[in-house]
């Protein structure tokens, strides 16, 4: 595993340093587009390996429901957005998705509802609400289904969300408690 790690810590290095001498190569030459595009690939590879570490902190349970390990992974996205950060748990009957989105454009839209009263209260929706998890400030909605609930969390630059299929309140507000959210919001900065 610590040689497999030092592989890809090694072969990340090499993509970062090979997209800087190109940017720099472009920039030199004055193609500017094609040094914006490598200096956004750089960008996006740092964010792919911090996005692994931050996979790495996401727990192997929740409570009963244990991970899936084929359904985990890190995804680069286009354009707006970063990285996208997903493991998925569960059997059958009940599962759950926790996943970060580096620079999700939902950011700003939850940060000004979670913080302005008055947005809150244009929005008002019975089956969300404005609770704390740890440091941090969410929202929690009971999805119409199945007695699902989803927990949005932002962080910084980043957007956790956890989604739990036959839950409740306090369960849902519990396992994102245990959640090592100061850590993972500190790799993400």
């Amino acid at each position: 595993f610590i040689v497999v790690s030092c592989i890809i810590t090694t072969l990340s290095a090499q993509d970062f340093k090979k997209n800087i001498g190109v940017a720099q190569s472009h920039y030199a030459t004055g193609k500017l587009q094609d040094a914006h595009f490598a200096l956004q690939q750089m960008m996006q590879d740092l964010d792919i390996t911090i996005g692994k570490e931050v996979l790495k902190l996401f727990p192997t349970r929740l409570d009963t429901l244990s991970a899936i390990p084929k359904q985990q992974e890190v995804m680069g996205n286009s354009q707006f957005t970063g990285v996208t950060i997903e493991k998925n748990y569960g059997i059958s009957h009940k599962k759950a998705t926790l996943s970060v989105v580096i620079n999700s454009p939902l950011l700003n839209s939850l940060n000004a509802y979670i913080t302005s009263p008055l947005l809150a209260g244009y929005a008002s929706d019975p089956n969300t609400r404005i609770v704390k998890v740890g440091s941090y400030k969410a929202r929690l909605s009971k999805e119409s289904e199945d007695d699902a609930y989803k927990l949005e969390i932002p962080m910084t630059n980043a957007l956790l969300t956890l989604n739990v299929s036959k839950s409740n309140e306090a369960e849902i507000l519990a396992w994102a408690g245990s959640l090592p959210l100061e850590k993972m919001a500190s790799l993400i900065q």
